[in-house]
């Protein structure tokens, strides 16, 4: 795969910088947090500049691009710590939607890449810990319709969706991967109670507690109890955007602190003069580009029987998790105490970056995964 990029995604690649530049500056970014947490005309900004629809194929209203165009966008975004739910609707959601395809698809995709729906995917639970398989949501036959209980935990977005993606169980036990599937809701039907919540990071979510929704037959997308392909496909896809916003702010701080060190002055010299913290700098940079490296490796294996697929991407998962811990932690420490204030914004990449490291499975949830694959081969 070449990682070189081509005119088009250039030019992707320079307009997505120049609106972190301009125009989602760290005082923006707090006026944000204190509102709702996404901007209306940030949100058509996306769609009018076609990021919105940079990953999605012609015939569903997209560009045809793919992964690359989605990393363009999400490694941006990380260096502005960019607070609307992008990776969640327009990578996450817009993913499951294209593997599952039919109607849905047909309907949503051209409105998401118009800015003018934002379907969420509400898959993780409680007792799931990183597991994709584990579902406890049960959708039951009643009559045409399906009756659907269970809840949804940290639901990424959802305070903003005009559609939930619900998994949800028909047969077998937790754990299966078969017995799946996913259902088209509305926020607004009857028997959806959402509790909206501010993270750590100032990004919002939301529990659903789904109380025998009632859903048409048609409201089930793909085939009965085969989701778990679908649903694979499309975080990998989506761990691949995290694993670039991941870098995207990992290399913003380590240039951060860097200016920081070259201007902090102690016994007459800036401090970033003494070898030892240019060392700390050295390791910095080369976690950053660890992590770069499994991502291009991660992009490489997308399209690879999923097995290949799925080690690449938890190898991401598990270097990216590693190497932000590292990161973010030094970059506090050689910041001293300013690095921590609200007021500065080390202390916010380090809340991302912590987001990210326990978003979609922790790194020990990946090295479990790494081996039981290893042992399968």
């Amino acid at each position: 795969m070449d990682f070189t990029l081509n005119d088009e995604q250039q030019l992707l690649k320079d307009s997505v910088d120049r609106f972190i530049e301009k125009e989602y500056d760290f005082e923006s970014r707090r006026r944000l947090v204190a509102g709702t947490g996404l901007s209306e005309a940030h949100w058509a900004l996306f769609a009018e500049m076609g990021w919105l629809m940079a990953g999605l194929p012609e015939d569903h209203g997209g560009i045809g691009g793919g992964i690359m165009e989605n990393a363009i966008i999400c490694e941006a975004f990380g260096k502005g710590l960019v607070l609307e739910p992008f990776l969640p609707i327009a990578v996450l959601a817009a993913q499951v939607l294209i593997a599952a395809n039919g109607r849905h698809a047909h309907e949503l995709l051209p409105k998401l890449a118009a800015g003018d729906a934002r379907p969420v995917l509400a898959h993780a639970e409680a007792d799931a810990f990183g597991e994709l398989a584990w579902v406890e949501t049960r959708a039951e036959r009643r009559g045409s319709c399906w009756a659907i209980n269970g809840r949804k935990m940290l639901v990424a977005g959802a305070p903003f969706a005009s559609h939930f993606l619900v998994s949800a169980r028909v047969s077998g036990l937790p754990g299966d991967e078969e017995g799946l599937c996913l259902f088209v809701l509305s926020p607004a039907a009857q028997g959806i109670k959402r509790t909206d919540v501010r993270l750590s990071d100032n990004s919002r979510a939301s529990e659903l507690v789904l109380t025998d929704v009632t859903v048409e037959a048609d409201a089930l997308m793909g085939r009965e109890g085969e989701a778990f392909p679908i649903l694979a496909q499309a975080y990998a896809h989506a761990t691949i955007g995290l694993g670039a916003e991941a870098v995207g702010a990992m290399e913003r701080l380590l240039w951060i602190t860097r200016d920081y060190l070259n201007t902090r002055v102690q016994f007459g010299k800036p401090i970033g003069n003494f070898q030892a913290l240019q060392h700390r700098m050295a390791d910095m940079l080369i976690e950053v580009e660890m992590s770069r490296s499994q991502l291009f490796r991660a992009m490489a294996h997308l399209s690879a029987v999923s097995s290949e697929r799925d080690q690449a991407i938890s190898s991401l998962k598990v270097q990216i998790g590693r190497s932000a811990k590292f990161v973010g932690g030094n970059a506090i420490q050689l910041h001293g105490g300013i690095g921590i204030t609200e007021e500065y914004s080390v202390g916010h990449y380090f809340k991302r970056l912590t987001m990210i490291d326990n978003a979609f499975g922790t790194v020990g949830v990946h090295l479990d995964r790494m081996a039981k694959l290893k042992r399968a081969a």
